[in-house]
């Protein structure tokens, strides 16, 4: 009765957080399509909204026709599917090492990524392509997933605790590479600005290309680490009873870190360097839905897009032109991680 019962509460309290995290959501997709240096009215925005989504005949004017559609809506759906994926990606993380503290970054992927979109800048490789960037930051964070993924598996067994402490070293290194890119840069001004401006995270200038990309892979990575939820329920109580059961433990947990390092470089490609929502947004779900992971995914990337679109809109209200969305979510992030340090202090957590 009383399982019946946690269950049933489980169910009521998922529907109404994950409602609640859509209603957040779509009211952040409104603000950050309004809110700018040009006023635009709830109206004008539903006029040119139905004339090219609906292909409605609705005149509008083409000057705000073109501030909405061609700037504030690519931007607006940047953040959202990059807080998506970074959501994701954390609650995978998160399940794999059986820790809420794990981030998408614990394996390195995050300072990899970094380091590709930096060093196809550098080349100027950047100036070539939209998509040179995000290529590059997606081949080296699938790298430094390798790379650590090899140094911990031994005998066709993954060590977890390798797994992280090799992902701390190469983190350190791929920082350190990251810091020699700019120091090489600094004789060349817009370069090194650049660089410095996409390492903090930033939407700026985001086009529907940077949509598409982010979209492609958001959808792939969502969708197939779905397919994998249940065997991750199943690991993340207990491997060998996992293993019992007929769930290939190695591949699944592989399949996964592969997903998160895809979620996270393409999340990490589009937006920069944005810190601690693949912390938060699952950890904040988890407490009211529990850890199924057939939920918590989906869950965790709506309030992850919520995140990083209300980050975008603080940063464009308040930021004056020098905060970053990178360094507002590390200023809220940082604290949150630090309560949730002192809180388990006396125990390591695991659920």
């Amino acid at each position: 009765m009383n399982r019946r019962s946690d269950r049933r509460h489980y169910v009521i309290t998922g529907i109404v957080a994950s409602s609640a995290a859509l209603v957040l959501l779509l009211g952040g997709i409104f603000l950050s399509i309004r809110i700018g240096p040009w006023e635009i009215g709830l109206q004008d925005i539903g006029r040119i909204l139905a004339a090219k989504i609906l292909h409605m005949n609705m005149p509008s004017d083409p000057a705000l026709e073109a501030i909405v559609w061609l700037g504030r809506v690519p931007r607006t759906l940047t953040g959202v599917l990059v807080g998506f994926a970074l959501g994701a990606a954390g609650t995978i993380m998160q399940g794999i090492f059986k820790n809420p503290m794990a981030s998408p970054g614990v394996i390195g992927t995050s300072s990899g990524a970094a380091l590709g979109a930096v060093t196809a800048i550098y080349i100027g490789m950047a100036a070539t392509s939209i998509y040179a960037v995000p290529s590059f930051a997606i081949l080296f964070a699938f790298l430094s997933m390798l790379i650590v993924l090899g140094i911990a598996t031994s005998g066709g067994l993954t060590s977890r605790y390798t797994l992280l402490l090799a992902g701390i070293a190469f983190n350190a290194i791929f920082s350190a590479l990251t810091s020699l890119v700019i120091v090489l840069s600094t004789d060349q001004f817009e370069m090194a600005r650049q660089i410095v401006g996409w390492l903090m995270g930033d939407l700026t200038n985001r086009s529907w290309q940077h949509v598409h990309i982010v979209l492609v892979i958001t959808l792939v990575g969502t969708l197939w680490s779905l397919l994998f939820a249940r065997d991750l329920n199943i690991i993340m109580l207990n491997e060998e009873i996992a293993a019992n059961l007929g769930v290939n433990v190695t591949l699944s947990r592989n399949m996964l870190l592969f997903l998160a390092a895809l979620l996270t470089g393409g999340a990490i490609a589009v937006s920069g360097a944005i810190g601690f929502v693949g912390l938060i947004a699952p950890h904040i779900m988890r407490s009211f839905i529990g850890s199924d992971n057939r939920l918590l995914i989906p869950a965790a990337g709506v309030l992850g897009g919520a995140l990083v679109v209300y980050s975008d809109c603080a940063v464009r209200v308040w930021g004056g032109g020098g905060l970053r969305i990178g360094v507002l979510t590390a200023l809220l992030g940082g604290p949150f991680f630090l309560y949730l340090i002192i809180r388990d202090r006396r125990k390591f957590v695991f659920f």
